[in-house]
């Protein structure tokens, strides 16, 4: 409750004398109207509206993001070959057949009477029919090579969260500085809305003669630098509104050069440049209270990350076990049927049914398979170092996250009463100069005072989203 109460007193919440600024939807008739739950978990943009949340911004990265679909297709890759390498641990059946032609035919002399000579064959000759085989014995070779290939596809599964998770931690980065820039151009608007207010009233005292002509002049160049302020931070928030479209995905629609806070709607800022823009973005406690399980969650210790250099590592190692066993026998079964022609030299075909073991020892190979060995197994000592490389780098980067965020909190409390504090002291100073007890140059101190605690309590809210969604992109706990 006292979050909620927070962002409603940086926010400028309208009084109950006030009207409200409506939720943003673009209407038919050009006007602004609608349902805020209509513009929750989608992407609206027509005309002078535009809004999006922050799922729908994550939705929209994913789909469109180059790096984390390159990922998604690599970790496909490498499961289709890890499938295909497995196949090779069961039997092969398979079709063959061959068609020979010889110019000359063997032929065995025989007595006239028993007809003369005979050839023993034909000029064509062929054979075809199924054949299987299986090896039966290779001392591991295959199936370490079904795990290394296994292992490469968890690894770069992994790759694809990581990356997936990288996508999410850039949106909600360029989300929250959306947010923290939309929240100044409002609370500066709300400033030079006070110091017209103002200098209009110095200016009728001067022109009465119960206010100088100083007054009047520092009044103005107090207008005139938070019209400066609101020029600069529309271009800041243009900027912000680009570097979003860029990182999320989401296209903008024209006018995004100066655009205003939804919640600026047809208020007048003293002659400043019409928005052809109008931008609304979820609100601070929607978004506060679907990451706060963040939060909460402990470590991860098997990180997208390092899960990928373990997976590399594991690769490694059953690669080199499997040049080891290169260096073994391998034995294969094989079987064969097939319809071949000619029998020798009765010339018609026949079915000829056969069994096959072949046995197969490397005797001398340069050392080829040692050094492979070798090879694979100095790769895995390398990645093995890496991953716990950035174990620690990981922990060390959420304890420091998880200590900034209390700190945030902390320092939010302390927000609410500075805040306090400022609205009762520029509202006295006011007043006091009304009442002739006070100068002018009170007013402006006490004015610029509240506008800095409401940026720096904006800032602060950023900041603990920020810190929020590197906790939440080390545990995985947000959804």
């Amino acid at each position: 409750m006292r979050f909620i109460l927070f962002f409603l007193i940086i926010s400028g919440t309208a009084s109950a004398g006030e009207p409200a600024v409506p939720p943003l939807s673009y209407a038919a008739e050009g006007g602004l109207g609608g349902s805020s739950a209509q513009l929750m978990d989608t992407i609206q943009r027509t005309g002078s509206a535009f809004s999006v949340t922050l799922k729908a911004a994550e939705e929209s990265a994913l789909a469109s993001d180059g790096q984390y679909k390159s990922a998604k297709l690599s970790a496909e890759a490498a499961r289709a070959a890890a499938a295909a390498y497995g196949s090779l641990l069961y039997p092969r059946l398979s079709l063959e057949g061959s068609v020979r032609y010889n110019e000359v035919v063997p032929s065995i002399a025989m007595p006239p009477a028993l007809g003369g000579g005979r050839p023993l064959g034909d000029n064509w000759n062929y054979s075809i029919g199924p054949a299987a085989s299986w090896t039966l014995f290779d001392g591991g070779a295959l199936s370490c090579g079904n795990k290394s290939a296994a292992a490469y596809a968890a690894s770069r599964l992994a790759e694809a969260e990581n990356a997936r998770r990288q996508v999410l931690l850039k949106t909600r980065t360029a989300y929250f500085k959306l947010l923290l820039t939309l929240e100044r151009v409002y609370l500066i608007g709300e400033n030079l809305q006070l110091s017209l207010s103002q200098l209009k009233d110095v200016s009728l005292g001067a022109k009465a003669g119960s206010r100088s002509r100083l007054d009047e002049i520092r009044a103005r160049q107090e207008t005139l630098a938070r019209k400066r302020d609101l020029l600069r931070a529309r271009v800041e928030l243009s900027g912000a509104l680009r570097d979003f479209s860029f990182t999320s995905g989401v296209e903008l629609p024209e006018g995004a050069a100066l655009p205003l806070d939804s919640r600026m709607a047809g208020r007048d800022y003293g002659g400043a440049e019409p928005a052809l823009l109008l931008v609304k973005a979820e609100s601070y406690d929607t978004i506060l209270e679907r990451l706060s399980p963040a939060a909460k969650a402990g470590f991860e210790r098997e990180l997208p990350s390092v899960k990928a250099l373990g997976g590399a590592e594991r690769a490694y190692r059953a690669q080199a076990t499997a040049y080891k066993a290169e260096r073994l026998p391998r034995l294969i079964l094989g079987a064969r049927s097939s319809v071949d022609y000619p029998n020798g030299p009765n010339l018609y075909s026949f079915i000829q049914n056969s069994a096959s073991l072949a046995l197969s020892l490397p005797l001398f190979e340069s050392g080829r398979s040692s050094e492979k060995e070798k090879e694979s197994a100095l790769n895995a000592d390398s990645v093995r170092e890496k991953k716990d490389e950035a174990m620690l780098a990981a922990k060390r980067d959420f304890d420091k996250a998880r200590d900034a965020y209390n700190a945030l909190m902390s320092e939010e409390l302390i927000n609410i009463e500075a805040l306090d504090d400022a609205a009762e002291a520029a509202k006295l100073a006011y007043e006091a100069y009304k009442a002739g007890g006070g100068t002018w140059l009170e007013v402006e101190s006490a004015n610029l005072k509240e506008l800095q605690a409401k940026t720096t309590a904006a800032e602060t809210n950023a900041e603990i989203l920020l810190k929020l969604a590197l906790l939440d992109n080390m545990s995985g706990s947000v959804k």
